[in-house]
């Protein structure tokens, strides 16, 4: 990792602002991110890598707690008990690679592999193959094919940090970057946009409900939406705005609601269709599993679909022996349907560590130490005892990709939970391509909504008419940034 962004990586872990500095007064055009994942970084990046725009003052808002990332973050869990000494455990507890199929996205890629935060994943694979289009379907994106598969080095979250640690210094414009705040409200003011919002504990996805409506947060029956507290840097407002969470558009019960103008969150709501959640689980062992495999996709697990050793992973060096544990779609939803995301009175309930640790966390440990276990047994032709688990967590995404799109509303694996549409169908995750259902006959089709009037733009996998993933969200952000420069007056 480059010198900038190890110094990013430092900024954004302890929450401080990058950009404590006044407005930059000679910047004309003033654009809003929110959200810090990867489309809302390639967005950043497209803005003011761009030579000419040096009107452009951008500014980006994530409220996730570990900083930059998203659903391509990277979490560090450090010993409880500080009388003991432990090293610490990490994970990508979100996305596990990505891949880069379109040839746009290779160039994109091989620059950041230059840039020194991004790398080949070279792993011991347990890649089973598959035999036709069905099988495929059932496989961790694409992990059964031989093409490469790309990761952040040190952790995931690189691959956003290293951006952004980019625009810093651009001779193209000016940036800020608020860690640790939540959009919860958008106020026009003529052409202008104003944000309101929160930071802290008032702006995370897990903070208690205690916690949360102590620290002022908006989205709860007892905790009304403040109507003065402005965010940014920007005293004037903001021209354009991106948003690249699929959940700004919820009502505001959700933690993750920008309070965006009902038309457009109608839009964004038909466009997006159905999602599809996940769990993950992040678990450490005493000792190392006896077994010569660094990440495993499996194809008829009711519960598990994927694992990955994070010290296989360029940069990741521990002592413990650290997985990520991805369960299938199929088990979420269940979870999701047995554990809505919402209370009696309509009200967001957060995962808790209780609920996390008692019941999706051990069922996906479970499962992966009967793979294991059944792996050992066939390659070793003997029955071997596995280590003590020393760390166990986990991690609700209930927008873990998107559906893909020819699911609609007919679907016989649709589900609809506190009024949120799922959809756990299977069909192939790679390559990233054009969904059929997607092009329009004659038309290039847009891979990103946007709303003329509003000067708004959603952004994200969510949005993208590619294949559900990583390279499709990053290609989304791209492709809105590009259409806002295009537009600029």
């Amino acid at each position: 990792m480059s010198n900038a962004a190890s110094s990013i990586a430092a900024k954004t872990n302890n929450g401080d602002d990058l950009n404590d500095e006044p407005e930059q007064e000679n910047a004309s055009y003033h654009v809003a991110i929110i959200g810090g994942g990867i489309s809302g970084c390639t967005a950043a990046s497209i803005l003011l890598q761009t030579p000419g725009n040096t009107q452009l003052h951008v500014e980006l808002f994530d409220q996730g707690r570990n900083g930059v990332g998203g659903r391509s973050s990277h979490r560090i869990a450090w010993n409880e008990n500080p009388s003991e000494s432990a090293p610490e455990r990490r994970f990508d507890h979100g996305c596990q690679f990505f891949r880069a199929d379109t040839e746009r996205f290779h160039s994109v890629v091989q620059q950041w592999i230059e840039d020194g935060f991004a790398e080949e994943w070279n792993g011991r694979f347990d890649r089973p193959k598959s035999e036709d289009e069905a099988s495929s379907s059932n496989h961790f994106f694409g992990f059964s094919n031989d093409a490469p598969i790309y990761v952040g080095v040190d952790g995931m979250q690189s691959v956003t940090k290293g951006l952004l640690s980019q625009l810093q210094d651009s001779p193209n414009g000016t940036f800020a970057l608020h860690p640790g705040t939540r959009v919860s409200g958008m106020e026009r003011d003529g052409k202008k946009w104003r944000l309101v919002g929160e930071a802290g504990d008032a702006a995370y996805h897990d903070t208690s409900v205690s916690q949360f409506c102590a620290a002022g947060g908006v989205g709860h029956t007892h905790t009304p939406r403040p109507s003065s507290n402005y965010l940014g840097t920007s005293s004037a407002g903001y021209d354009a705005v991106i948003l690249t969470d699929i959940s700004s558009s919820f009502e505001s019960w959700h933690r993750a609601s920008a309070g965006v103008p009902p038309e457009f969150a109608s839009l964004v709501r038909n466009r997006a269709g159905s999602r599809v959640p996940l769990f993950s689980a992040m678990v450490s062992f005493e000792s190392p599993l006896p077994v010569e495999v660094d990440a495993i996709s499996l194809t008829d697990n009711p519960v598990l679909w994927f694992a990955a050793r994070s010290a296989s992973k360029p940069g990741i060096a521990q002592e413990e022996e650290c997985w990520t544990l991805v369960s299938t779609p199929e088990y979420a939803l269940s979870q999701i349907q047995e554990t809505p995301m919402q209370d009696d009175d309509g009200n967001f309930l957060p995962q808790t560590p209780q609920y996390l640790t008692t019941i999706p966390g051990p069922h996906l440990e479970q499962a992966f130490r009967e793979h294991v276990t059944s792996i050992i047994e066939v390659t070793q032709q003997q029955q071997q005892p596995l280590p003590k688990t020393t760390y166990l967590n986990a991690q609700r995404w209930g927008s873990g990709i998107p559906s893909h799109r020819h699911l609609d509303e007919s679907s016989p694996t649709r589900a609809v939970v506190s009024g949120v549409p799922y959809d756990v169908g299977r069909a192939p995750l790679a390559p990233t391509r054009v969904e059929n259902s997607n092009v329009r006959s004659g038309q290039t089709p847009d891979n990103f909504l946007y709303h003329e009037g509003f000067n708004l733009y959603q952004a994200g996998d969510m949005m993208s008419v590619y294949t559900p993933g990583f390279e499709g969200a990053a290609l989304s952000g791209m492709d809105a940034a590009t259409h806002l420069l295009r537009n600029l007056p």
